[in-house]
This record gives structure tokens, C-alpha cells and sequence, in this order.
């Protein structure tokens, strides 16, 4: 299932139902996701660079990053910045040797988005962890912002995880104890990381 403007409804209409999870979704009123605002490429661009920061520090970083090689990121602004450049900008030695790799990959036909919209969540996350750099978390977030799915929860990410343990407490005891949990969600657990993120918020 996509994320649309229907979808979203049905979405908060079924969450609103749960006992952990209603009050905020109650509170934060409607969800913003809107993948289709999203560029492919700039997602998982976005993502590389916020792997492993807050999000005020990857918004900052971000937000330099786009001033060196325009508003949206594209391959050929990527691979035409120096490494000195986009370390000056933020990003370290092995971000940066990420980031051009993943567009010179696009560049070169290697990845190809269009055909990732077709592929199952499986087959996404193993085309895309081929890629040097991106992990199982940057899948996830690359199919929640940049191809829409609707059912997906990131137990590796580090704001859901907090999230969880506001909400669950002690239930939330490790990585499959919160997937366990989050299955009450399906199938709509990508919304419920959005409010989830809220929760930490």
C-alpha cells in the first residue's frame, strides 16, 4: 500500500484506536508524510547525511550541503563538488565518499529508481545495501520517503527506539520486542513512525 491523502486518513482513523499510540496522534493532528514531494535520489542523499547525527546537526549539514550544490540534489551537482568542498560543508571523509558514490551510480545506470518501485521491500533493501554507505536504516527510510510504502518500521532507528520506550516502557526491551510491538500498527507502521517521532518530539 502507498501513502496517499486516503491512505493517511484510513491511517489515523485505525491509530487513533490504539491505547499507546492514540493520544498522540490525537494531539498531532494530521500526518505530513508526502513522498510524492520527494526526489528519489535526494532522499537517499538526505538520508546518507543524516545517518548517525541528531536531526538539528543533519538539518544543519543539510542545509550547507544544498548551498554548495543547489535547492535539490542531483548526481551531476554531487560528483561535480570537490571532496574538499563537501567537507568544508560538513560532511566527513566517508560521507562524502559516499554520497558521489551513490550518484555515480545513478549516473552510470547502476541504480535505477523507477525500477525499485516495482520491488519488494526485500529486493529494495538488498539493491541499496550494495551501495557503499547505506545500511538496513537508510533502506528503511528510502522506502518510507522516497517510494511512499505505507507498512514499515525501522527498529534500528535510534528516534523510534526512544519512541517505543516512551510508550511501552520496559516491554520495549530490545530490537525484536519493539518490532513484536510495532506489528499492532500493520498496516500502517510507516505512519506510526511518523507520530512516533512525535512522541520523541
Amino acid at each position: 500500500m502507498q501513502i496517499t491523502a486516503s491512505s493517511l486518513q484510513k491511517a489515523r482513523r485505525s491509530l487513533l484506536k490504539c491505547e499507546y499510540l492514540g493520544p498522540t496522534v490525537k494531539k498531532h493532528g494530521k500526518c505530513t508524510l508526502t513522498p510524492d514531494q520527494y526526489d528519489p535520489f535526494d532522499a537517499l542523499i538526505t538520508s546518507i547525511i543524516s545517518q548517525q547525527l541528531s536531526v538539528k546537526a543533519a538539518a544543519t549539514i543539510e542545509g550547507r550541503v544544498r548551498d554548495l550544490v543547489g535547492k535539490k540534489f542531483r548526481p551531476t551537482s554531487i560528483l561535480k563538488a570537490s571532496v574538499e568542498d563537501l567537507r568544508a560543508a560538513g560532511l566527513s571523509g566517508r560521507k562524502t565518499e559516499y554520497v558521489q558514490g551513490i550518484a555515480d551510480a545513478v549516473k552510470r545506470r547502476k541504480l535505477n529508481f523507477k525500477k525499485l518501485e516495482s520491488a519488494s521491500n526485500d529486493e529494495v533493501i538488498e539493491k541499496l545495501v550494495e551501495l557503499r554507505g547505506v545500511g538496513k536504516w537508510t533502506a528503511e527510510m528510502f522506502m518510507i520517503f522516497a517510494l511512499g510504502r505505507m507498512d514499515i518500521f525501522s527498529s534500528l532507528d535510534v528516534g523510534l527506539q526512544r519512541g517505543m520506550q516512551i510508550l511501552f516502557g520496559g516491554e520495549a526491551y530490545d530490537l525484536p520486542a519493539m518490532e513484536k510491538l510495532a506489528e499492532r500498527w500493520s498496516p500502517y507502521r510507516s505512519i506510526a513512525c511518523w507520530y512516533l517521532w512525535k512522541v520523541v518530539d
